[in-house]
Order: C-alpha cells, then sequence, then structure tokens
C-alpha cells in the first residue's frame, strides 16, 4: 500500500512509480508481468489524444502502459486498445443523444465494456479524472471521479489488491 503520510508530497511521477509499486510486489504481479511501452509506442498514444498528455499519465505508460497482471483486464486502457478510444467516447455520447461533448483538451483513457469512459480533464502534470456511464442519470453525466489523475490510478489499484486478497483468503 501507498503510505497515507507520504502520497501528499510526493511529485505526479513519483505517485505513479508508488501505485506500481504496489501492484508488482509479487502478489499481484509478478516483477516481469508489467509491460512498459516505448518513445514511440507513447508518441503514437500522444498523438491519438487530442491535446497532449501530462507527466503523470505519461509515466503510467512508460511503466504499465501495455498491461500489469490481471488489472484492470477486461477494460480498454492498456496499449493497443487505448488507441481510439476519444472517437469511440465521442460515438458514444453521440448513440445516446447526449449533449456533453467533450473538449479539446479532454483525453480518454479507460473504457469499460463501450457504455462508460473515463477521461483526464485539464492540462497539468496530473489532472482530474471524469467519467461517464451510459448507465447513470443523464443529470449526473459527466461525474467528477478523482482530484488527479495519480488518485484515480491509486483508487483503482488498492480496489484491486481487496479483490485479490479477498480471493486469496477464500482458497
Amino acid at each position: 500500500m501507498v503510505d497515507d503520510e507520504k502520497w501528499p508530497h510526493l511529485t505526479p511521477v513519483e505517485r505513479v512509480e508508488a501505485v506500481v509499486a504496489t501492484l508488482v510486489d509479487r502478489r499481484t504481479a509478478t516483477a516481469s508481468s508489467p509491460i512498459g511501452l516505448s518513445p514511440g509506442e507513447i508518441q503514437a498514444i500522444d498523438n491519438d489524444q487530442s491535446a497532449p498528455i501530462g507527466a503523470a499519465y505519461r509515466r503510467f505508460l512508460e511503466l504499465v502502459g501495455g498491461g500489469v497482471g490481471s488489472f484492470l483486464q477486461g477494460s480498454d486502457v492498456f496499449d493497443p486498445l487505448i488507441l481510439g478510444l476519444g472517437r469511440a467516447a465521442d460515438d458514444l455520447l453521440v448513440e445516446n443523444d447526449v449533449p456533453f461533448t467533450l473538449s479539446p483538451t479532454d483525453r480518454v483513457i479507460f473504457m469499460h465494456q463501450g457504455y462508460s469512459f473515463d477521461f483526464l480533464r485539464g492540462t497539468g502534470a496530473d489532472p482530474e479524472v471524469w467519467s461517464y456511464s451510459e448507465t447513470y442519470h443523464p443529470d449526473l453525466n459527466p461525474f467528477h471521479n478523482a482530484p488527479t489523475f495519480t488518485d484515480w490510478f491509486r483508487t483503482l489499484a488498492e480496489q484491486h489488491r481487496a479483490h485479490i486478497e479477498a480471493r486469496r483468503l477464500r482458497t
């Protein structure tokens, strides 16, 4: 687990590294399972997005952009599935006749089963994360999910670890 006292004092890049370390602890994933991306692969993702990616998300891609163990399996968050998610999100909004549109600086970083997506809003090193889900009431979409990308990543990693631990205790 990431130390709550240290978390506020870490840079966005250090936060990503700390979360990855919790995923790669020989319980959740093995040291060989994280698949980081090359500079060229990261550039392709950056080019696919409507705005430049920030430092925290870039470090995420460098360390685990191709996947890490069973973390977030079943969702489009890793390369190459991340490519084209902005267009898929736009299509989902049109399909559901949603008046909301993504801004030119929003970057879609996650889509689950084609009915929900998460996106970065803001252009800083560690922007906010917002979400849209067609299962939510239209007045609630999009909604603020996390104050920063690193908080979003940390929360998902902690939920994943808790799930792994619960499964381990049942066996």
